[in-house]
């Protein structure tokens, strides 16, 4: 569901769920993001720590791997993904930004060589760039965490289970399909349709009346179909098998068990 289409509080429990989805996407994703901090900062100490330099910059680069070290096993180990944690995340982003694109001038001045040349700075860029954009991410989910209702969330878990690791074979309500290269998937209920990306990180759903499937032909020297696919106004442009094909028609046009307000 597309944030700006959320509505705080939520009116309807559908509402709460489509909520409930984006903070498991905010939670997983902050995940991914800590065990990031962990490898660059344990990489950064241990450069600070076996480095022969003998300048203040050993000094620093121990420090900001202690940092990251820290921030890092401070968000794996939090049970919930509180708006702070955002702050902390684009912090560390920044610190990584930093140091891999300004710290890589301190590191030609000192005279040492940079470990892997100017291509870093690239590196540092994204860094930067994804510092903003999570710190700008603040304020909506601060929102998101406020209007949280908890019940919500674990009914929602309980619908996901371990759909992401199913293969379609042992369970003919999950089905594979793929948004350019990147395998995704969607877990087929009676009352709404849950998708999986970016390695079941991002979580999105949808009522049947919400969804709608158009092919738009065979894959060029494939079996596959591009098709394209409307989620609450959101469209993803898919490539999938004919008898996935025929599985999302179905869900689009089954009206069926409405999800009601609570």
């Amino acid at each position: 569901m597309d944030a700006m289409n959320l509505r705080f509080p939520p009116q309807t429990h559908i509402e709460r769920l489509k909520l409930s989805a984006m903070y498991l996407s905010l939670q997983r994703g902050l995940r991914r993001s800590a065990w990031g901090s962990c490898a660059w900062g344990a990489f950064t100490l241990a450069l600070g720590y076996f480095s022969r330099s003998h300048t203040i910059l050993d000094s620093v680069w121990i420090a900001i791997g202690l940092f990251l070290l820290l921030e890092g096993a401070w968000v794996l180990r939090a049970s919930a993904a509180d708006p702070r944690v955002l702050r902390l995340e684009a912090a560390a982003l920044l610190l990584l930004g930093l140091w891999n694109t300004v710290g890589l001038y301190f590191e030609v001045q000192s005279g040492m060589k940079p470990l892997f040349g100017a291509r870093i700075i690239f590196v540092g860029i994204v860094q930067l760039v994804n510092a903003y954009a999570t710190f700008r991410s603040y304020p909506l989910y601060t929102q998101v965490y406020r209007n949280l209702d908890r019940a919500v969330l674990h009914e929602l878990e309980l619908k996901i289970g371990d759909a992401w690791k199913r293969k379609s074979t042992e369970d003919p309500d999950v089905v594979d399909f793929k948004i350019g290269d990147k395998k995704c998937k969607a877990k087929f209920l009676p009352d709404m349709v849950i998708v999986f990306r970016e390695k079941g990180r991002q979580i999105s759903l949808a009522q049947p009346a919400e969804i709608q499937v158009e092919s738009k032909g065979n894959k060029m020297m494939s079996k596959l179909l591009k098709v394209a696919i409307t989620l609450d106004g959101e469209t993803l442009k898919t490539e999938m098998k004919p008898e996935v094909y025929e599985r999302w028609q179905k869900s689009s046009t089954n009206t069926l068990a409405p999800v009601v307000a609570r």
